[in-house]
C-alpha cells in the first residue's frame, strides 16, 4: 500500500496543446526505465501513432509524482474496434501500455493505485474493455486474463518452394514487387481498402501508415506489374511478418517466395488470428508447423457490449446456432454475482442482463479463460463435470486477436 507519509499526488493529464515537451519529458522517463530491463527503449520510434509529434496527444499518461518527480506512469490509448459491415457493432476499448515505475519506488503501492484510477476514467468513458500485453501473473493480479486464440506459422525455403511447385502447375516467371510505403505514397487509400476488408478494424485512414510502423516494423505495398494486390509488414528483424492483406489469398505461397528471396530471409513466423479462416486455410499449406496460443490480456467493463460483439465477430465467419445461454458473473474481490442472457437468433445477437436461472457461473478471468481461449476445449473434455456442459453449437470459444500494428 502507499506509505502516507510519502509526499506524492496523482495526476491525469490529457496533453493537447503545447505537448510535445511535457511528453518528450515523460518519455525520457518511460524509456529509463524500460531500458533497465530490456534493450535501449525509445517509444516515440517504436509507437509513432502515439508518440510522434503530431500525434502526442491522443494517449492519455496517468502519473504519480513523488517531491515534484514522475515516479510511475501509465498511458492509456483510445481503441474502437468495428465490425465490418455491421451497424451498431462498435466497441471501445482502451488499451493500457507504458507501464513503468522509477525502481526506488517499487513497493509503495503506486502501480496499484494507477491501475485503480485507470480503470474509473475508462469505465466513466464509456470503455467497454480494457486491453494489455504483459506478464500474465503480473496482470492478473488487476482483474486481466488472457483472452483470444492465434495461430502462428513457421515458413521455411524448402517449405514455400515444395508449396509453390505443388500449387503452380507453371512457373510463374514475373515475380511480385514490393515498394515500401511512405507518407507521400500513392498506394495509401487503396491499401487501407484492403485492410478494411477484415472483419474487424480498429484504425481510421489516419492511423493506418504509422500503426503499421509500430515497433519498427516496414510496410510494403505488393505490386504484380503494375497493379496493387495488397500489403504486408516485415518485423524490424525481418523475421516475421505482422500483418498482410491481399487482393486474393491465393496469392499468398507466390507472395511470401518472392518476399523471401528478394529480402534473402530463410524462415519466417506468421501471426493471425482464429477468424482469419481462409488465411489460415493456405498458411497450414505453407508452414514447417504451426503453434497455438493465446493472444492478448483483457478486462471486461461491460459484459453486454464486450459478450455481444465476440458473438457477432464469430457469428460474421461461422454459424452460430440459435439459443440461449445464461452465464453468472461472479468478482473475484466481492463475489458480487452478475446475471447475462445470451441470445442468438438468425437475424441478431443480444446480451442483457437477467434474473433468470443460470446455466454456469464463471468467475471473471475464468470467463475469459473458457470462452475465449483453447481451454474452452479442454473444459469441454469433462463431460457432465464441464462448466460450460449443453453450451450452444458453434458459440465457442469467442474470437479477440488484434494484429500488432493496434497494440499499445
Amino acid at each position: 500500500m502507499i506509505n502516507s507519509t510519502t509526499n506524492w499526488k496523482y495526476s491525469k493529464e490529457q496533453f493537447v496543446k503545447n505537448s510535445v515537451r511535457d511528453t518528450e519529458a515523460l518519455l525520457d522517463f518511460a524509456n529509463m526505465v524500460f531500458s533497465m530491463d530490456y534493450n535501449s527503449t525509445d517509444f516515440v520510434r517504436l509507437l509513432p501513432k502515439a508518440y510522434s509529434k503530431e500525434r502526442c496527444q491522443i494517449p492519455t499518461h496517468h502519473i504519480i509524482w513523488e517531491e515534484n518527480r514522475v515516479r510511475a506512469l501509465i498511458d492509456t490509448y483510445p481503441l474502437t474496434m468495428q465490425i465490418n459491415d455491421i451497424e451498431k457493432s462498435a466497441v471501445e476499448a482502451c488499451y493500457v501500455g507504458t507501464v513503468c515505475v522509477h525502481p526506488n519506488s517499487r513497493g509503495k503501492g503506486y502501480m496499484i493505485e494507477l491501475m485503480k484510477r485507470v480503470e474509473e476514467e475508462a469505465t466513466a468513458q464509456g470503455c467497454a474493455l480494457m486491453i494489455l500485453d504483459g506478464d500474465r501473473h503480473r496482470y492478473q493480479h488487476y482483474g486481466f486474463a488472457h483472452a483470444g486464440i492465434q495461430y502462428r506459422f513457421q515458413i521455411e525455403t524448402d517449405n514455400i518452394r515444395h508449396c509453390c511447385a505443388q500449387i503452380y502447375e507453371t512457373p510463374v516467371s514475373q515475380p511480385y514487387r514490393f515498394e515500401e510505403i511512405g507518407v507521400k505514397s500513392s498506394y495509401l487509400d487503396c491499401l487501407y481498402t484492403f485492410y478494411q476488408h477484415r472483419i474487424v478494424t480498429a484504425r481510421s485512414k489516419e492511423d493506418f501508415l504509422l500503426s503499421l510502423q509500430s515497433y519498427g516494423a516496414t510496410a510494403y505495398a505488393i505490386l504484380e506489374e503494375a497493379h496493387v494486390i495488397g500489403y504486408i509488414t516485415l518485423t524490424e528483424d525481418q523475421r516475421g511478418i505482422s500483418e498482410f492483406e491481399l487482393e486474393k489469398n491465393q496469392m499468398l505461397p507466390k507472395v511470401i517466395q518472392d518476399l523471401m528471396l528478394e529480402f534473402d530471409i530463410d524462415q519466417l513466423v506468421i501471426s493471425v488470428g482464429m477468424d482469419e479462416t481462409d488465411k489460415i486455410e493456405w498458411l497450414e499449406k505453407m508452414c514447417n508447423y504451426c503453434n497455438v496460443s493465446m493472444s492478448h490480456m483483457i478486462k471486461i467493463l461491460n459484459y453486454e457490449k464486450v459478450l455481444a460483439f465476440m458473438l457477432q465477430w464469430k457469428q460474421y465467419y461461422g454459424t452460430l446456432s440459435t439459443g440461449t445461454y445464461v452465464i453468472g458473473v461472479q468478482n473475484e474481490q466481492t463475489k458480487i454475482l452478475e446475471k447475462y442472457s445470451l441470445l442468438v437468433t438468425d437475424t441478431c445477437v443480444n446480451v442483457t442482463r437477467t434474473e433468470q436461472e443460470v446455466n454456469t457461473i464463471l468467475e471473471s478471468k475464468e470467463l475469459i479463460r473458457l470462452l475465449t481461449t483453447s481451454f474452452y476445449f479442454v473444459e469441454q473434455l469433462k463431460g457432465e463435470e464441464s462448466k460450460l456442459k449443453n453450451v450452444p453449437a458453434g458459440w465457442f470459444p469467442l474470437p479477440f486477436y488484434l494484429p500488432e500494428a493496434d497494440t499499445f
